[in-house]
């Protein structure tokens, strides 16, 4: 795939991140057509489909962001976002949680970033809890990894109450999440952002989570 993400994507950013309002935006949507939007697209789809050749069960299909934001329970009124997305998550009703491990690719006027989050319902991170004690061994080999390798930031919100376990300290902290993220960061001056590298750094790096979404996938949600 030849990669369309060019120098312009990132003065669109910049100027939607200095301008946020209608005209502005109306004035230059042509350009965010063009050097956001489609290249966002097809990058989603090219991705998607290297998941989906690399194992078949790999059915999640890409989630495009809008350009407008919800801001009807937001105190942030400002009509436009300031970065553009892919989510690789099932088909469904939209939601405040995802139920399931979802794959990202992100841009904004300062870095772009990609990895994996898991943010589900309190009840769907029980299991969570579930399946980690009886595969423990398989979780491990899973996280030795990611934390060898330091290539992904682990991050996601932890429960302040303390649950009882008899797991190896090391599991601990990832036993008292309440969600969990990891995430590789990246600025512009890593030229290979505007090159057709792109798609291959970005399918490399899911591959490289691919276990943890597969031992996060199943789960049982409600």
């Amino acid at each position: 795939m030849q990669n369309k993400f060019n120098s312009l994507t990132n003065d669109y950013l910049i100027g939607i991140r200095f301008n946020n309002y209608k005209d502005w935006f109306h004035a230059h949507k042509d350009m965010y057509k063009l050097n956001v939007h489609e290249p966002m697209v097809e990058l989603a789809n090219e991705v998607y489909e290297r998941m989906h050749q690399m194992d078949n069960n790999f059915v999640q299909t890409p989630k495009i962001s809008r350009a407008n934001r919800d801001i009807r329970f937001s105190k942030n009124k400002n009509p436009y976002k300031e970065s553009k997305w892919f989510f690789l998550r099932a088909d469904g009703k939209p939601d405040l949680t995802y139920p399931k491990p979802t794959y990202f690719f992100e841009i904004s006027s300062d870095w772009w970033r990609y990895g994996l989050f898991y943010a589900p319902k309190p009840s769907n991170m029980a299991a969570y809890r579930v399946k980690l004690e009886a595969e423990t061994a398989r979780f491990k080999r899973i996280t030795d990894k990611l934390v060898k390798d330091s290539f992904f930031e682990i991050g996601g919100e932890s429960y302040k109450r303390e649950f009882k376990n008899q797991l190896p300290a090391k599991l601990n902290s990832w036993y008292q999440r309440k969600s969990i993220e990891l995430t590789h960061y990246e600025d512009y001056l890593n030229t290979d952002f505007y090159t057709d590298k792109l798609p291959d750094i970005v399918f490399e790096g899911f591959k490289e989570l691919y276990e943890m979404y597969k031992f996060l996938n199943e789960i049982t949600v409600e």
